[in-house]
């Protein structure tokens, strides 16, 4: 489609983050964003989407929340492989870089292009949901405004505002009571 939204979900090693580290991610439920969704939609009278998830059991969710809504994805994505698994969380290595680095060159290298692939379409929607713990979130509303000569590519962020801190504390993180590193 030449209009659409973009929702970028984050269902795998971010949801389990908060076990092995103080940095306040917090895994929203997929009915937040479906409600962002709706919104965006009204508002803009689109309603195809681009979704960009790392669990494919959330795309067939995100569309029965939706039905309004026409979601289109990229099929090349292994997101079998993205999944944490009981051996990951027995391990500590939770985290998909931790994966990646023990992972062949191919599969880097195809999961590098996947994410490209991810950021450049979420970038070229025409708004944005995600969350800003996501480095992907902030990459794709960089790259959107700047596709945009500049002019600011709307979202929802479903956790903090942007932030850009040199990932050092601020003081975002208050209601989880300690610093958010940005």
């Amino acid at each position: 489609p030449e209009q659409y939204l973009g929702v970028h979900v984050r269902n795998g090693d971010f949801c389990h983050a908060h076990t092995v580290t103080v940095d306040p991610k917090e895994c929203h439920p997929a009915t937040a964003f479906a409600d962002a969704l709706l919104k965006a939609a009204k508002a803009t009278g689109i309603t195809d989407v681009y979704i960009a998830t790392d669990n494919a059991d959330t795309i067939p969710v995100m569309r029965g929340l939706c039905p309004e809504l026409v979601f289109f994805f990229n099929k090349e994505v292994d997101r079998d492989w993205l999944i944490v698994s009981d051996q990951d969380l027995e391990s500590g290595e939770i985290f998909l870089e931790q994966r990646l680095f023990k992972a062949d060159l191919n599969k880097r290298q195809n999961h590098l292009q996947e994410i490209m692939v991810d950021i450049m379409l979420l970038a070229r929607s025409e708004a944005m949901v995600g969350q800003f713990t996501s480095n992907i979130s902030r990459l794709v509303v960089a790259l959107g405004t700047f596709l945009r000569s500049g002019e600011l590519l709307p979202f929802v962020s479903l956790d903090h505002p942007w932030c850009w801190n040199g990932f050092r504390p601020t003081d975002f993180g208050v209601k989880f009571g300690k610093n958010f590193w940005c």
